[in-house]
């Protein structure tokens, strides 16, 4: 009998279960997923991108069904006219209207006067992406269970709105170093806002999430890139004459062959070093989650993010495209295969939830295009 097996005959549901008896991981298969995004692509032209719909959700039933813990897997209950309506209810309520009033503007008003108009626009719309991020987390979590038991997302989309408005203005400001404290706000603004069933997420911040050094990877990427950069830039203004030299008439190509091969050594120190920073801020995040007594962890490695980075590209190029899904499977499943659970749960204590679901898909975010597949 498999290990896996041995966890599925040790536990039934509505016993206390310890973290140690739920393990985590995905067993979703490359092609299959290729498959799912060759066909969806192929349809998708026939029916003018219309299918993304039911595409996106075969894609997640999938996914989803080879995610488990324990000796459950998990499913998905979306369903693809759910996300179409969702889809023509942005465009009819948001989408049109704002290019309409922006056309108005150009049609009305003065060069003088457009501002008036187009800078609150604009301004409102990026208020208006965090909101759709946080309605298309809502639905998702709605359409997800467990044990039949539904996850929700509770909390209000315009707080997240304007809260994802102002961390951004932060992070502008403080030329990117409020950016990691800014995503760990967003991600307690989200957590503490969730359930499974009855039980109540919690993002906190624990020794082992805090002990991250989220801060010291951001410092070398952010310090080390600007210090490589300045080094390189005078190194090569004085290898090719100081002053005297003049890019704009040289045509030499031994100089634009040691100009680009220059660049790669610092390319290859700010890829490690942000690669670094996304595993330690993913560890970060997970490490902060708890539910029901169980608190989660993460061993991904900066040695993770590089493989998938290269891997997936060099996917995305052989596939001329069609493995889009394949990889954002394959980023979900290293992610799920790193993660492990401790502490207990106790699923017969756990009722469901009374949270009230969205009637229709994320279609606020799939018209700004911010949605990937899951």
């Amino acid at each position: 009998m498999s290990e896996f097996t041995q966890h599925m005959a040790s536990s039934a549901p509505g016993e206390r279960v310890s973290g140690a008896n739920l393990p985590v991981g995905n067993r979703s298969k490359i092609l299959a997923m290729l498959w799912i995004g060759f066909y969806t692509t192929i349809l998708n032209i026939f029916t003018l991108t219309i299918f993304r719909f039911w595409g996106r959700t075969h894609f997640r039933r999938r996914l989803w069904a080879d995610t488990y813990a324990g000796e459950e897997t998990i499913e998905y209950t979306g369903r693809g006219l759910e996300l179409f309506v969702g889809f023509l209810i942005a465009i009819f309520t948001l989408m049109i209207p704002f290019v309409g009033a922006v056309i108005a503007a150009q049609l009305l008003l003065g060069p003088d006067l457009l501002f008036l108009v187009i800078i609150p626009l604009y301004l409102a719309l990026f208020i208006i992406i965090g909101v759709a991020i946080f309605l298309a987390r809502r639905y998702h979590l709605s359409r997800t269970r467990y044990r039949g038991i539904r996850f929700a997302q509770t909390g209000s989309a315009t707080g997240y709105g304007f809260a994802a408005f102002g961390y951004g203005v932060l992070t502008a400001i403080t030329l990117g170093w409020f950016g990691p404290e800014a995503r760990i706000r967003l991600s307690r603004r989200m957590w503490d806002n969730a359930y499974f069933g009855s039980e109540k997420f919690s993002f906190t911040n624990n020794e082992a999430a805090t002990s991250e050094p989220v801060y010291a990877s951001f410092a070398l990427a952010w310090v080390g890139g600007l210090v490589g950069y300045g080094v390189w830039a005078g190194w090569m203004f004085l290898s090719m004459g100081g002053e005297d030299f003049d890019p704009a008439t040289t045509q030499d190509v031994e100089f634009i062959i040691r100009l680009y091969a220059s660049l790669i050594p610092l390319i290859i120190f700010i890829g490690l070093a942000m690669a670094w920073h996304e595993a330690v801020m993913i560890r970060r995040i997970i490490k902060s989650l708890e539910v029901g007594g169980v608190r989660f962890s993460s061993r991904l490695s900066t040695f993770d993010i590089i493989e998938l980075t290269i891997t997936n590209v060099l996917l995305l190029i052989f596939t001329l495209g069609f493995g889009f899904m394949a990889v954002q499977m394959r980023v979900w499943r290293r992610i799920a295969n790193r993660m492990s659970l401790d502490g207990e749960i106790d699923f017969g204590a756990i009722k469901q939830n009374e949270h009230l679901a969205p009637s229709q898909g994320e279609g606020l975010a799939d018209g700004l295009d911010l949605i990937s597949n899951f």
